[in-house]
């Protein structure tokens, strides 16, 4: 099974000779497959939990039909529940999680939850991302982000990771959606139980899960 990563400075850093699409590339289609979903997901050290989402403004595409519709959008006056899922259009982890993502759109757009898919791969063009958010009819807005900043600025590392903001724009959960990539092998609903808990004003018992390598 492939993953996909995303590019930081980091990893440019050690990668001498190589352009950034390329770089970009090569994390995202092939990355061996690492570790599995940690059994006991609630880490107190996740850095990112109990943390406010990066003030950024971007412009973020809406695509409920034929006509997009491009807002501003900032994180800064966002008060509603937020999930920001970062994924890319030729990573196999993305893919995988696709109807999920959209399940979970269907499921808890209507009760006052947004999602906000980012896309910085940049070997996936603006045309690309956008037939892709279409076609997989996610209930979010696209951010198509150029040059990787916003990954940078949150510091993600893998596309299906994403960050659950609640309305005070406090990250309450950060990791992946569930157990696993296979959808008959699910086990842990983690992305579900904490969008239950956040909206029933409790506090989220796993906070935290790693995204697999």
């Amino acid at each position: 099974m492939r993953a996909c990563g995303l590019a930081s400075d980091r990893d440019l850093s050690h990668t001498h000779g190589m352009t950034k699409p390329a770089l970009v590339a090569l994390l995202c289609l092939t990355a061996t497959a690492g570790s599995a979903i940690a059994d006991t997901a609630n880490t107190p050290s996740d850095p990112f939990v109990g943390q406010h989402i990066p003030p950024f403004t971007a412009q973020m595409t809406t695509i409920p039909g034929a006509a997009p519709r491009t807002v501003t959008f900032d994180s800064q006056k966002v008060n509603r529940v937020t999930a920001y899922v970062f994924v890319g259009v030729a990573c196999p982890a993305t893919n995988a999680y696709a109807e999920r993502f959209k399940q979970l759109g269907d499921q808890y757009g209507p009760k006052g939850v947004d999602f906000v898919f980012i896309y910085p791969n940049s070997n996936d063009t603006s045309d690309a991302k956008r037939e892709f958010h279409k076609q997989k009819q996610f209930g979010g807005g696209l951010i198509d982000d150029q040059g990787a900043h916003l990954a940078r600025l949150f510091k993600a590392q893998r596309t299906s990771e994403l960050f659950l903001a609640n309305a005070q724009g406090v990250i309450v959960y950060h990791g992946a959606v569930d157990d696993s990539r296979d959808p008959s092998g699910v086990k842990q609903h983690y992305l579900a139980n904490a969008l239950d808990e956040v909206l029933g004003n409790k506090p989220v018992t796993v906070a935290s899960s790693t995204v697999f390598a």
